[in-house]
């Protein structure tokens, strides 16, 4: 039985509360939280420590609507989304980009699950953090396009990253 105490800890839009006194069928402890939308819900301290639950579902329901645009991707609110996915790809396997020496001949990838579907990647984008401006930045320079390997940086921020990356490998 999880006896984590979770009270007053943030789970993204979820402020744990109190232990309901309830628990699921494994034994997890069902918190009662205050979702920032106003809703009071009885969430999981397995789902929420591991980042499954992070809100009462009202996150779900506004990324959704984001998704679902009427006038397509390329042309519309998500165009300059649209575009990062288009070149991080070319990057990648287009050898007669310039940047493509830097990328897909140094074997860096698109992982499969962003590499055919648009809507897979703005679906992670949206849930971590992306904001018109941001520009696209893996986190381990050497590493694939991936969830776990990318982040969303001011254009100033990763120059200065890249700045920083080139120096240290002179360093070396």
């Amino acid at each position: 039985m999880n006896k984590k105490n979770l009270k007053g800890r943030r789970f993204g839009r979820l402020l744990v509360l109190e232990d309901s006194k309830k628990r699921t069928k494994s034994g997890s402890i069902l918190w009662v939280s205050l979702c920032d939308c106003g809703n009071l819900v009885k969430r999981c301290s397995s789902d929420m420590i591991k980042g499954h639950t992070r809100s009462c579902g009202c996150l779900n329901i506004e990324i959704h609507r984001k998704l679902n645009l009427k006038h397509g991707d390329r042309r519309g609110k998500f165009k300059n989304l649209y575009q990062t996915w288009i070149g991080m790809k070319r990057r990648c396997h287009d050898e007669n980009r310039k940047g493509y020496k830097y990328y897909g001949a140094k074997g860096i990838k698109v992982c499969p699950e962003w590499e055919n579907n648009f809507s897979t990647f703005k679906f992670w984008a949206l849930l971590n953090g992306y904001e018109e401006g941001l520009t696209i930045d893996r986190i381990n320079a050497k590493g694939n396009y991936e969830p776990s390997n990318c982040q969303w940086l001011t254009k100033s921020e990763n120059s200065i990253k890249g700045h920083l990356e080139r120096r240290h490998e002179q360093s070396l």
